[in-house]
């Protein structure tokens, strides 16, 4: 069976911190194939400026395009309403039958999963692969989880879970790199450099299209 990685984002703009976490989880977890899912209308996001979600696919393709381990997909780019998890992880079990899927996540977002669209579903429809850092705001599944979850979680290891006997949450130690999205994006706005902290296919592809200017 084919294992999956699905991470998705605003990636606005990817970043080289992106892309090493994303081959850290594909191989601790094994993963055939890691498909980043760049969010046309991310609902955790009101408010921020975020450019038109074409601009940020272009990057996310450019980004990964020589790794073929790597994979781009446009399915919340193309949907017109918000970018909900559940129907993501829906639409790859429809079109990716015989793979397992790993939906990767950073810790932080996973301290909020009760505040996301029918969570209740989304935490047992798929595995979950949890990215940690040093201060790290969760370090086991139920500090996220209601206590009535308490029961619903076996707890196999310092590290891994699995929920209702089913699918499995993973805690994955990744490296801390102090890049960030925001830090690009005042970089730009402020005439900085953002070389080497975004490949050079999307440095240029900002630069041309005249982005976070």
């Amino acid at each position: 069976m084919r294992r999956i990685g699905l991470f998705g984002g605003t990636f606005n703009p990817i970043h080289l911190g992106h892309l090493r976490v994303a081959e850290e989880v594909r191989e601790a977890q094994a993963l055939d194939r890691v498909i980043f899912i760049p969010a046309a209308d991310p609902p955790h996001k009101n408010g921020l400026a975020i450019i038109p979600v074409a601009h940020r696919l272009a990057m996310t393709r450019l980004a990964v395009t020589d790794d073929p381990s790597f994979a781009v997909s446009d399915f919340e780019a193309n949907r017109a309403e918000k970018s909900f998890s559940l129907y993501t992880i829906r639409h790859f079990r429809e079109t990716t039958p015989a793979a397992r899927l790993f939906f990767i996540i950073g810790a932080d977002a996973f301290a909020e999963i009760t505040t996301w669209h029918r969570w209740e579903e989304v935490i047992r429809e798929v595995s979950f692969v949890v990215m940690t850092r040093p201060g790290s705001r969760i370090g086991h599944p139920a500090e996220a989880l209601p206590k009535e979850w308490a029961g619903r979680i076996e707890t196999v290891s310092e590290s891994l879970y699995h929920v209702d006997n089913k699918e499995e949450i993973i805690f994955q130690p990744v490296t801390s790199l102090e890049i960030s999205s925001s830090d690009i994006r005042r970089r730009r706005q402020e005439g900085g450099s953002i070389r080497f902290l975004v490949s050079p296919a999307v440095e240029d592809y900002i630069r041309v299209n005249h982005l976070y200017e």
